[in-house]
């Protein structure tokens, strides 16, 4: 491996989080945490708990370099449709217990979540969030809801953004992928263009015009690969301010309260707002 090669899987592996605002780190001290550990890392879990012992879990999922609090106005669509939602750091991305994960190492923070709290009916993910959630339900995590918003077709398509990010050539692109195929065992088909296996899953996709960080065109990508699933594109939004506009909260609320008769009719939406 040579070392321009060694330096940007090192690159790749480790998060720059953004900073959280005053007011959320203030919210973060009063909310309840638990530590899950994978192996090596260790990561906080936010809970909000609900009682009702038929109430859903939910898996809440931010992107790369991002942090639980940016997911909060989804948290409270979620927990206003009954759920106990579980929203974690990525591992490396808590202050906590920084440390270096490269993308598909991801996947056994799901794994162990899964394993540590029992399965979750859906999982809402952010970005990177969503192509991980993809590589861990190959793995064997399981969902029966799934929404992602401003997600990336393929791991491909994500690592091309990163490449470009970090100004490196994409003939490392297939280097990347036997890379992380001999690291860890995900399909080779995962690293195709059509990622989504998510069959008999319902699920939802939403993505900004304006995200500079994932191509819209992405989204429709998804969307073809998931037969029945529903396409929102909101217009004036970008990459996070997805995860706070008025219209996201609504088309995920009316997401999580539509029936399993619509998806098993094969509805399909595509809305544009």
């Amino acid at each position: 491996m040579d070392t321009q090669f060694a330096s940007l899987i090192e690159r790749l592996a480790k998060p720059t989080p953004l900073p959280m605002r005053p007011a959320e780190s203030r919210q973060l001290a009063t909310m309840k945490t638990e530590v899950v550990t994978c192996g090596e890392y260790r990561s906080r879990v936010l809970i909000e708990e609900n009682h009702d012992p038929q109430a859903k879990s939910a898996l809440l999922l931010h992107g790369w370099g991002g942090h639980p609090m940016m997911m909060s106005d989804l948290q409270a669509v979620l927990q206003a449709q009954g759920y106990r939602v579980y929203t974690p750091f990525l591992l490396g991305h808590d202050p906590h217990a920084p440390a270096n994960c490269d993308l598909p190492g991801q996947c056994s923070l799901l794994l162990a979540m899964q394993t540590k709290y029992g399965p979750f009916d859906t999982v809402v993910a952010h970005s990177a969030g969503g192509i991980i959630t993809a590589m861990a339900h190959w793995l064997g995590f399981t969902l029966n809801r799934v929404a992602l918003l401003s997600a990336p077709a393929s791991l491909s398509s994500l690592l091309q953004h990163y490449l470009a990010l970090l100004k490196a050539d994409e003939h490392y692109l297939p280097l990347l992928g036997s890379y992380y195929q001999s690291r860890y065992p995900i399909s080779a088909d995962l690293q195709t263009a059509q990622p989504y296996t998510f069959r008999g899953v319902r699920a939802l996709i939403l993505h900004g015009t304006q995200d500079q960080r994932i191509n819209p065109a992405d989204a429709r990508q998804i969307h073809a690969q998931l037969p029945g699933s529903q396409l929102h594109i909101i217009e004036n939004t970008g990459h996070l301010g997805i995860l706070s506009h008025h219209r996201t909260q609504q088309v995920l609320a009316g997401f999580l309260r539509a029936k399993n008769a619509d998806h098993e009719k094969g509805n399909t939406h595509v809305g544009a707002y």
